[in-house]
């Protein structure tokens, strides 16, 4: 109230005044209870998410390379990338962007991500350096300067995502980035230590044995590290394991993209839902190669593998890609139905039976039945056990059919698969001309 105001009041009849102090105690508790506006909005470190690893079941891992000191082996990790089809983040800082402007544009002309890494990487809380903490307006001009460059540069933007530099925050940081707009806090699953000298055998190791579904590695791009030298490996031994790769901004939106994948070996791609399927459901051991592209057969849209033949039928069954096995198996013994092993048998109590076809099925061929696929992958068992010779290496082994596979026993060759190996059902029907 002004001046004016309060002389008015005082000269009001004691009523007034009594009336006035009434509404004063109603509403000075009211008021004390509201926050000022920017400190309700104000950001908190409970803004920001925290990411190491992302929860998910897909044989998915994000390559992630921090971009700080010198350009180092930058160019030839980007023609690998290239090379190998493959998308990765980089954690950039200002300093590094202003002295590679030519690698800040080809990143994002070739469609991968880039992140927030700080202007010239000092830690922010000083737990790796030993200097003071970064002060909330010097953390926003590393951020702001940083992101400034880049949008010029290559316009596009680098919030949400920050990578920290050295991996150090508090909760102080985290609140002070999120008053930046940085809500996704990005670290890593595996440091390959390529930045401590290890050699390009032991950074493979490091990643190999920290493969996980949505896992995170970090890389680094200078020429101290040996991370550069060592990429094409990885992504191929990865690729080995049944991984594939997607940016941490395709892992946060859940855009990760139907990766198309060549294999040398045989000469043909997998792509899409099929190669989804392969990789999910038990890929090289349980499918083979591929020996064919995709192409019709009977109206279907069908690719052979040495051990199975995928089928794609729409709305089937999303949850597995609306892929469906081809019954290999029954055809592959179509006529044999009068001979011993393939009749209907009676319940082995030993043995888990299966009567929708008469058969028993038992022993490691059970254990592996069990552990690597069930009914979906290899169907109902269509015969008891029997010897039977290979036609691929003309070895007689113990066997038995499936509606889509053929055991067979091969004992000492892989104990952590019951010693069990799949015939090659796909490549002995391969369609003629194929």
């Amino acid at each position: 109230m002004s001046r004016p105001q309060r002389k008015t009041i005082r000269s009001r009849t004691g009523r007034n005044r009594t009336a006035l102090l009434l509404m004063m105690l109603l509403i000075v508790p009211i008021g004390g209870l509201l926050e000022p506006a920017s400190k309700v909005s104000a950001a908190t470190a409970a803004d920001v998410r925290t990411i190491r690893q992302f929860q998910t079941n897909q044989q998915v891992i994000a390559l992630t390379f921090d971009a700080g000191s010198d350009r180092g082996y930058a160019a030839s990790i980007l023609d690998t990338l290239a090379n190998k089809g493959v998308k990765a983040s980089f954690g950039m800082t200002g300093i590094w962007a202003s002295q590679n402007a030519d690698l800040v544009q080809r990143m994002v002309r070739e469609g991968h991500h880039l992140m927030n890494h700080s202007w010239d990487h000092p830690s922010f809380t000083g737990a790796s350096t030993g200097q003071a903490p970064l002060t909330a307006a010097q953390r926003a001009d590393q951020l702001k300067r940083t992101e400034d460059l880049i949008r010029s540069q290559a316009g596009v933007e680098l919030k949400p995502y920050f990578r920290p530099p050295y991996g150090d925050y508090d909760n102080s940081v985290l609140a002070d980035i999120a008053a930046n707009g940085y809500t996704l806090n990005v670290l890593w699953t595996v440091d390959t230590l390529g930045w401590k000298g290890l050699t390009v055998a032991e950074i493979t190791q490091r990643v190999l044995d920290g493969a996980a579904p949505g896992a995170i590695m970090l890389m680094h791009v200078g020429a101290q590290s040996q991370d550069g030298p060592a990429l094409a490996g990885i992504i191929d031994q990865l690729r080995a394991r049944g991984y594939r790769f997607a940016t941490v901004r395709d892992l946060v939106t859940g855009a990760v993209p139907a990766e198309t994948r060549y294999f040398p070996e045989t000469g043909h791609w997998l792509s899409h839902g099929f190669l989804g399927y392969w990789e999910r459901f038990g890929g090289l051991p349980i499918f083979g190669y591929p020996l064919t592209e995709e192409f019709q057969e009977n109206g279907v849209t069908v690719q052979y593998f040495e051990r199975a033949r995928f089928e794609w039928h729409p709305g089937v069954w999303p949850e597995r890609y609306d892929v469906l096995l081809g019954l290999l198996g029954n055809v592959a013994t179509a006529g044999r139905s009068g001979e011993a092993p393939f009749r209907p048998t009676s319940a082995n109590p030993n043995c888990d039976f299966y009567a929708p076809t008469g058969h028993n099925l038992c022993g490691g061929f059970r254990g592996y039945w069990n552990t690597f696929g069930g009914l979906p992958i290899f169907g109902y068992p269509i015969s008891e056990e029997f010897a039977e010779r290979n036609p691929d290496d003309g070895k007689v082994y113990t066997v038995q059919y499936f509606e889509r596979a053929r055991f067979e026993w091969h004992p000492g060759a892989r104990p952590e698969r019951y010693d069990v190996m799949l015939g090659r059902l796909g490549a002995n029907q391969l369609p003629p001309g194929r």
